[in-house]
């Protein structure tokens, strides 16, 4: 269950100052992990006691923290997850729990400490208040009301909460204001998006249990709002494993295409030396025939037209035994096996010669 989200502008932020916020919060909670070392080189994993931690750099773009505990006492399953938009200088929060049927005790949902810090840091920017748990003091409301700004407004018409605890339990949900001598009228105004509406408060019911009403209230209204664009780790992580199947498919498919080439390249090489032998046999051939017919008109020229002519045989042989030695040869040094080489091997074997 996915029990709180908030995604705030950043400014001077980096993987090394969260680094140092994730180390203050385990070194400083029941969370720390024993013998923990975090490199700095990504992704980096370490997992002690049911504690998981881990740190990845997805798509060159989003720095994760990704940190799970499974409490044995209450059988609850705590998620907290940290992903920082470098190029856009985002950063979102994500914080999920989930308990076993088993389990008789369901714990309040709060913000993580490592949240809280993140939060009230002097790397968040401003919305039209700084976070803060404290509330700020307004003397116009009206004002408020058409200005810009990300996170609700809580504007206190009530002494019965103190409005510097309700800051503290809204801390990256919403900016709590209040007027000086504000008269009771036993209500909260939620300003969102340039619209008003009332929050009403029960004098009979403890006023703890009506700000946890409240809180439940806009947290599931802000998860409702992102539901469509909150990245998680779990999402970053499947869409790394698709993009390296899809490349997987990709390079098999280039390899299929480039080995289909080749294939059609030898081939044409390949046709190539058989019109020259047919060219060279045809020529031959032709020779034998005029040698014969000369060799019929008289004896005493017929060494000489026959050795003329078979010179020129002999030489056609020669240049077409040397080309093929040449191919024979770059195939060889190529230290792979290829059909063709054995052609060629075996015209030269025919022929009295070998590479």
């Amino acid at each position: 269950m996915l029990c709180y989200y908030a995604v705030f502008p950043t400014k001077n932020l980096n993987q090394d100052i969260l680094i140092d916020f994730l180390w203050e919060w385990l070194e400083h909670s029941k969370n720390k992990m024993e013998g923990l070392y975090i490199e700095k080189t990504f992704p980096f994993e370490y997992e002690v006691d049911h504690k998981h931690l881990k740190l990845q750099i997805f798509d060159e773009k989003y720095f994760t923290i990704y940190f799970s505990t499974q409490d044995n006492d209450k059988n609850t399953h705590f998620i907290v997850e940290v992903i920082y938009d470098m190029l856009e200088e985002k950063i979102y929060l994500r914080f999920s729990k989930e308990t076993s049927h088993d389990s008789r005790y369901i714990s309040a949902v709060s913000i993580p400490v490592l949240f809280k810090n993140i939060l009230v840091s002097p790397y968040i920017k401003s919305d039209i208040y700084p976070l803060s748990y404290k509330a700020h003091h307004v003397k116009d409301i009206e004002v408020m009301k058409v200005q810009e700004h990300q996170l609700p407004i809580l504007y206190m018409h009530t002494t019965y909460i103190d409005a510097n605890l309700l800051a503290r339990k809204m801390l990256g949900l919403a900016h709590v204001c209040y007027c000086q001598n504000q008269k009771e009228e036993g209500y909260i105004e939620i300003i969102d998006d340039h619209e008003s509406r009332i929050f009403q408060l029960n004098k009979k019911r403890q006023s703890l249990y009506q700000i946890y009403e409240l809180n439940e209230l806009l947290r599931n209204e802000i998860i409702k709002k992102y539901k469509n664009h909150m990245p998680s780790y779990e999402q970053l992580y499947q869409n790394q494993i698709l993009h390296q199947q899809n490349m997987t498919m990709k390079n098999a498919y280039d390899y299929q295409e480039e080995f289909k080439k080749e294939i059609k390249r030898q081939q044409i090489e390949v046709d190539e030396l058989k019109d020259i032998y047919h060219m060279l046999m045809e020529d031959k051939q032709k020779a034998q025939k005029q040698n014969q017919k000369l060799m019929q008109v008289g004896q005493y020229h017929d060494a000489l037209i026959y050795v003329d002519h078979m010179d020129k045989i002999a030489s056609y042989h020669d240049c077409l035994l040397q080309y093929i030695q040449h191919k024979a040869h770059d195939l060889e040094t190529t230290q792979e096996i290829y059909r063709r080489l054995d052609i060629l091997n075996a015209i030269l074997k025919k022929n009295g010669d070998s590479i």
